[in-house]
């Protein structure tokens, strides 16, 4: 079908309802027509597992093809000096274990009634992460398409789409009951908001990034931001150079369409 796209039903004609498939290009997998007829279209099917690009520390600064469209947003990186044959990688861990708990639900259902297709368990699975949490983004996508994708059932920004899967509630403004806000930077009017809110903190798209790729809450502690915090979050990426004087929301479109681009391209 190309290099820039891939189809289950080509690789499990059935369906690949029984198939967890594990990439770290999730673009790909939504280019394809034929996935799953739940799926929205431009989005990636249920059962793709997306985990962190892996970067091997001698090929650091050099472009990957096999991975050409992978962005790591957790801001960790392979030590300078590190022994590249001593490198461990969290990401098998946290792929152990959701395979594990996959395999331990899917085959514990009843034999009798409807059973859960590996999709619909993987979903049911994630929903579990965030569930209760209500969170606001700042900075990640431009503010005309936050509310547009919705309504129009279109493709939801992968930021967004992360955010909702994992059960959490979004949320277009800061107030009571808000738990996080995730932000591209600090200093807009939200991260300012996030401050001065009980019980919401202000965290790095890492955070997010990390309960996704892990299914898994992430403690928020080493994601927080705030005085003292660097506001660049993507490393190696050409947004680092945006301005960082506005501190109002509406003014950071330009930032936010940027770093859209940089999870869309493929």
């Amino acid at each position: 079908l190309g290099r820039d796209v891939k189809s289950l039903k080509r690789i499990f004609p059935c369906g690949g309802t029984m198939a967890a498939v594990v990439d770290d290009r999730e673009d790909v997998w939504a280019n394809a027509k034929d996935n799953s007829t739940t799926t929205i279209k431009g989005e990636p099917p249920e059962n793709l597992l997306l985990v962190r690009p892996y970067h091997w520390q001698p090929f650091v600064g050099f472009a990957d093809i096999n991975n050409c469209a992978g962005v790591d947003l957790s801001g960790s990186k392979p030590e300078k000096d590190s022994d590249p044959n001593k490198e461990t990688d969290i990401q098998l861990l946290w792929t152990k274990r959701i395979l594990e708990d996959l395999h331990k639900r899917y085959y514990q259902q009843s034999a009798e009634g409807h059973r859960l297709t590996v999709p619909e368990t993987l979903k049911k699975m994630r929903r579990e992460v965030l569930k209760g949490s209500a969170i606001v983004l700042s900075g990640l996508i431009p503010l005309h398409k936050q509310s547009t994708a919705a309504a129009a059932a279109a493709a939801r920004p992968p930021i967004v789409r992360y955010a909702q899967s994992l059960g959490a509630k979004m949320k277009d403004t800061v107030q009571y009951g808000v738990t996080h806000v995730v932000a591209a930077k600090d200093g807009t009017d939200k991260a300012k908001a996030a401050t001065k809110t009980p019980g919401c903190v202000l965290v790095k798209p890492g955070w997010l990034m990390e309960s996704y790729w892990s299914m898994s809450r992430r403690p928020v502690e080493p994601f927080l931001m705030g005085r003292g915090s660097s506001q660049g979050v993507l490393k190696e990426s050409n947004i680092e150079t945006a301005s960082d004087a506005s501190t109002n929301d509406s003014e950071d479109d330009e930032f936010a369409a940027a770093l859209e681009d940089e999870f869309m391209s493929s």
